[in-house]
């Protein structure tokens, strides 16, 4: 009875990671990052979304970066393929906001995204007609910890957390968000404060 027992223990655990292999592999890679964001509430490390517009002439293009830190916030209105701003604000952060802002996008899987070496890692051509958006990690040197991206359109990308959620809470993080997009190509995504 013991040797019984035993064998189908085994069979068990062998079916089981049977199951969990197939199932990472099925995923593509997913991460769902264990360290919370709020780690790197007292460091220099930024979290920045990108918004970037319908694919259109350069003298129409939009792009909007929205980047949040330990001690300051910026949004950046750029136009064209080569980034000039057109319109910039600053805001002063403290520590504790920032720590409420990453909790908050922790929760919302800010962190979450495909990291399979076949993932499609550029987004430039998905979505022409819409939005593409890009969910950025950045290091006090400027380089990216993590990098996820999705569209207006639905179902591209790398990017697994919510993104309307994800949006919402970076627009509350600027308090001239409307005026700034005012009278770009992005101006749809004040009036509906969604994806």
């Amino acid at each position: 009875m013991r040797y019984f027992i035993s064998f189908l223990l085994i069979v068990g655990l062998v079916i089981l990671a049977f199951i969990l292999v197939f199932t990472s592999i099925f995923k593509g890679g997913t991460i769902n990052n264990s360290q919370s964001l709020v780690s790197y509430a007292d460091t220099d490390t930024q979290v920045e979304m990108i918004i970037d517009g319908p694919i259109n002439a350069d003298q129409s293009h939009n792009e909007l970066q929205m980047t949040v830190g330990a001690s300051l916030s910026q949004i950046n209105l750029q136009q064209g393929y080569q980034g000039t701003v057109i319109k910039s604000d600053n805001y002063a952060n403290n520590t504790s906001s920032y720590a409420e802002f990453l909790q908050a996008l922790y929760l919302v899987g800010f962190s979450r995204g495909n990291t399979s070496p076949k993932a499609n890692n550029d987004p430039r051509g998905y979505c022409a007609d819409g939005d593409r958006y890009s969910y950025i990690i950045v290091n006090s040197n400027g380089t990216d910890i993590e990098k996820f991206w999705s569209t207006s359109c639905g179902g591209e990308g790398t990017f697994n957390g919510v993104p309307a959620s994800v949006l919402n809470l970076f627009i509350a993080q600027m308090p001239d968000y409307t005026t700034i997009v005012a009278n770009s190509d992005l101006t749809p995504i004040v009036a509906n404060s969604g994806l």
